[in-house]
């Protein structure tokens, strides 16, 4: 039983991935469940199997995303950064994040798809957003005075607006604030 579970978790990962460089290829609408059977290697009823639509395959992509992000950034806070101040361990937030153009122009293409053309995506963001937001807060929690942490639900939410629209700016080529001078600014909130 085991073996089958991770025979079935590295089928998903070899869909999402093989997905993933598809959508930054081509964008989401070009991309059909069939070219992504053929980028994967598998056959289209496999892919079926695990995503009957590729609106939970896109929006498992995205997610993935987030999380490997979070986790890294946590990782981090857990191993050096519980003594760093707030400034360091948010310029290393924004810098983990927007360094990546393939995984910001993934997320991206995957928010265009919810809001243009797929209502059930759409919502699943709305459900997932407050707990995206969520995790940037446990982050806050663990390295901002306790006086301030009531802020911290508040500067999480501009966190999260900041990161997609920092993404915008990036892909678009258009000059932004420093993660440092913007890292600096936030932890004085």
């Amino acid at each position: 039983m085991a073996k089958k579970r991770a025979s079935s978790e590295k089928n998903r990962q070899l869909i999402l991935q093989a997905a993933a460089r598809l959508i930054v290829g081509k964008g989401v609408s070009d991309t059909s469940l069939a070219d992504i059977a053929r980028e994967a290697g598998i056959s289209k009823g496999t892919l079926y199997y695990y995503y009957p639509n590729k609106g939970d395959l896109i929006f498992d992509i995205s997610e993935q995303h987030i999380e490997r992000l979070t986790r890294k950034l946590f990782d981090w806070i857990e191993r050096s950064g519980k003594d760093a101040p707030p400034e360091v361990v948010l310029r290393l937030m924004y810098e983990i994040i927007l360094k990546s153009s393939t995984k910001g122009l993934t997320h991206l293409y995957l928010i265009q798809e919810a809001i243009s053309h797929h209502p059930p995506l759409r919502e699943r963001f709305r459900q997932e957003y407050p707990r995206w937001v969520g995790m940037i807060k446990s982050g806050l929690d663990s390295i901002r005075p306790a006086h301030q942490s009531g802020d911290n639900e508040i500067l999480a939410s501009l966190i999260m607006a900041s990161i997609d629209g920092f993404l915008i700016q990036k892909l678009l080529g258009v000059d932004r604030i420093s993660h440092e001078v913007l890292s600096r600014y936030l932890a004085n909130l």
